[in-house]
């Protein structure tokens, strides 16, 4: 009998698709053989058609994140794992949760926790062990990054990228105009650059008429493409950033919000991303699109730190899991 696995992100209006997106990854790894069900929020379109679009079956249900996940996994079905992607996820909640199965809880914060397994896919990460985990897996060998991205990392291997492409991104609120602020300098002040603009799902930039030598991607299904492509990329330093390090696209980049700053710095350290404060950010693009050789240099540190292989990694030790509780 198939196993079933319940994966809840934590998403929604006003939340990234960071979390959602490392989910999505392992959903991808665990599949053929595990049966997923993704975690959604009741009527939320958008949500639910980019997880049926990767091919994996959306569950809805109402409320905040952890009233979702406690409805859902209280049901009369059970599953046998659960995964949890934010930081919502109080202990007693997990508590309730790892009674009834497997419980592995990925978090970049070393919240408390009370898990069988807990997963740190952050550069950095590989000593930050949160309290009450049965077990962990730290750093960027588990990073959650999907097979296309992986694909991408060898396209860009085989082929030039554009000489001056910029890719960037912000996050998909960005309730400050920071991307949009970025691409403008960025085209006002070098005539031959290019920019690729990611913008969120309910962004109203779509509307506005794009200026020349830009364009815009509104929550786009992956940055796969952008990312083999660009000279450079520009934006926060979450998902895409460590995403930009696989694929070996050198990245300027600044903590968005709080909980990025240790990971910026992580990719600092290795060498394939620059850490800017946010008023930086053209200035140091403009710099580095002019530097060949160090885009070469941190081109090959990204792909070092960041083999891909994370999602699979995390899918065999869940896998695991659900093998020791059938055994028990």
């Amino acid at each position: 009998m198939t196993p079933r696995a319940l994966l809840a992100a934590d998403c929604g209006r006003g939340v990234g698709l960071g979390h959602l997106e490392r989910m999505l990854a392992l959903a991808d790894a665990l599949d053929p053989d595990v049966d997923v069900s993704m975690l959604v929020p009741q009527g939320d379109v958008a949500i639910r058609q980019r997880v049926v679009d990767r091919g994996h079956a959306p569950l809805e249900a109402s409320g905040d994140t952890p009233a979702r996940v406690a409805a859902v996994a209280g049901d009369s079905t059970p599953f046998d794992v659960v995964v949890l992607d934010g930081y919502v996820f109080d202990v007693a909640l997990q508590h309730r949760l790892r009674d009834r199965a497997p419980l592995s809880v990925v978090d970049d914060l070393r919240l408390p926790t009370d898990c069988d397994l807990a997963v740190n896919p952050s550069p950095g990460g590989e000593t930050l062990r949160p309290e009450g985990a049965g077990g962990f897996l730290g750093g960027a060998d588990y990073a959650l990054i999907r097979a296309s991205v992986v694909q991408a990392r060898e396209l860009g291997l085989r082929r030039d990228r554009d000489p001056r492409t910029v890719l960037v991104s912000t996050g998909a609120t960005d309730p400050a105009g920071l991307g949009r602020s970025v691409s403008h300098s960025l085209l006002e002040r070098d005539p031959d650059v290019k920019v690729t603009r990611v913008v969120g799902p309910d962004s109203l930039d779509i509307a506005e008429r794009a200026w020349a030598r830009e364009q815009l991607l509104q929550a786009p299904p992956d940055l796969a493409d952008g990312l083999a492509t660009a000279t450079v990329y520009v934006g926060a330093a979450g998902t895409t950033a460590v995403q930009a390090a696989c694929v070996g696209c050198p990245a300027v980049i600044t903590p968005a919000v709080s909980n990025q700053a240790a990971q910026a710095a992580a990719l600092e350290a290795a060498g394939c991303a620059v850490v800017v404060d946010a008023t930086y950010l053209a200035d140091t693009c403009l710099a580095l699109l002019d530097d060949l050789a160090r885009r070469a240099e941190m081109a090959v540190r990204g792909r070092a730190l960041v083999d891909g292989c994370g999602a699979a990694r995390v899918a065999d030790a869940i896998r695991h899991l659900v093998a020791a509780r059938a055994a028990s």
